[in-house]
């Protein structure tokens, strides 16, 4: 297993072309063939029609850490959902709902989208949504409290006695350790109680059980010679068996063996700003689009640092749409570019830093990055001479 530690300059993508998807189902196929996980038909979920048209993005830094039991639930459901990587933090605390991560964005089949911070609420809802909760109130408190368990009383103790040491010890892993025996035993008991049959309540998968198993196969890996002893088939038995049944499971052996560790950064652009044209004469345009067309007017104005007769417009359909439709003027009389008829404007995060990663990609730039007092915009050409732009949310 591979344990990530670095952010950036490995990250690599890991959105999945129809032939990479094609090479993971048939690792799943192999996998399920190896381990026999017929002996868990119950957890081969099909997941509703919502939930196949439904779209999830993962946004945290490029490691397992607190976002890891998210992605583990959505790969043992077999969700449709990207990983992401923020690019500059903590610059884009500010568009998240408490200024941290990890934040799961869903895309639901009728166009909404939703966003949600905080690991256990995230738990909670997407195990609402694909079905990984207990059967009634009772069971779902007794999952509540394990997912708790692990979520704060695990790192707690990893915290406090491991990582936030400057230089720990041999002596300090011990110390975690033992500090941890209440905490497997109360799980175990739970786990013995339910017929220590590998799940924590009834004979289905919970949201709870993914930390756990996620902490175990760090332990394992990492700490082998402080928690084998402490979990195995003799030693609190039922907890290594609920491991055993999620470490057998094909998707997530396909998830952990066929190169999914790795995470992409976000993408170059945020979300399309704006699509227009240009014109010669801007009175002329403002009527047709307004008037004549009867698309409402956002913005008409003069842009500061511009020639003098310069005019920059944004129009839109209906109040609910994101995307503006721009006519820019580059003043009256002024001679027309005829690779700037139509203007396309993607919205990015950072110009500076979208424009470098685009030109190690070989994106040609007519214009390099240019701040002016309405914000900083870059453009560049496609293969056919088209002009497109990136910039940053006009300041109007």
């Amino acid at each position: 297993m591979t344990k990530r530690n670095s952010p950036y300059p490995t990250i690599k993508d890991v959105d999945m072309s129809a032939a990479d998807s094609a090479v993971k189902k048939a690792k799943v196929d192999q996998v399920e063939v190896e381990v026999g996980f017929e002996n868990y038909p119950q957890d081969q979920y099909v997941l509703s029609e919502t939930l196949k048209q439904s779209r999830f993005d993962v946004f945290y830094m490029a490691t397992r850490a607190r976002a890891e039991v998210i992605r583990l639930m959505f790969e043992f459901c077999g969700a449709n959902y990207t990983s992401s990587a923020p690019v500059a933090w903590p610059k884009g605390k500010k568009d998240t709902p408490f200024g941290l991560l990890p934040l799961i964005t869903h895309y639901k089949p009728d166009g909404s989208v939703f966003r949600l911070s905080q690991v256990g609420a995230i738990q909670r809802y997407a195990g609402r949504l694909l079905g990984l909760v207990g059967s009634n109130e009772e069971e779902n408190a007794i999952v509540d409290s394990c997912n708790q368990c692990a979520l704060e009383d695990i790192l707690n103790v990893m915290q406090m006695n491991i990582w936030l040491k400057p230089k720990s010890t041999d002596e300090d892993t011990e110390k975690a350790f033992k500090a941890m025996t209440p905490f497997l035993d109360g799980i175990e008991q739970y786990l013995v109680k339910n017929g220590s049959n590998g799940y924590l309540v009834g004979q289905k998968t919970t949201y709870a059980e993914f930390p756990w198993f996620d902490w175990m196969s760090m332990f394992y890996a990492v700490y082998p010679n402080q928690f084998k002893p402490m979990c195995n088939e003799s030693t609190r038995p039922a907890l290594f068996k609920m491991y055993q049944r999620l470490e057998s499971n094909p998707r997530l052996q396909a998830y952990i063996k066929g190169g999914r560790w790795e995470y992409r950064p976000s993408k170059p652009f945020a979300a399309l700003y704006s699509t227009g044209v240009c014109v010669s004469d801007w009175d002329k345009a403002f009527e047709f689009y307004s008037k004549t067309l009867g698309l409402e007017c956002l913005a008409n104005r003069q842009p500061e640092g511009l020639p003098e007769g310069a005019r920059y417009m944004e129009f839109i359909a209906n109040p609910l749409e994101k995307t503006k439709f721009t006519v820019f003027c580059y003043g009256k009389g002024a001679p027309a570019d005829p690779a700037a008829k139509t203007s396309i404007s993607w919205l990015v995060q950072d110009v500076n830093d979208s424009y470098e990663r685009l030109l190690k990609r070989g994106v040609v730039f007519k214009m390099p990055p240019a701040t002016y007092p309405w914000g900083t915009v870059a453009a560049f050409t496609d293969p056919d001479g088209n002009t497109l732009n990136i910039c940053d949310a006009p300041k109007f």
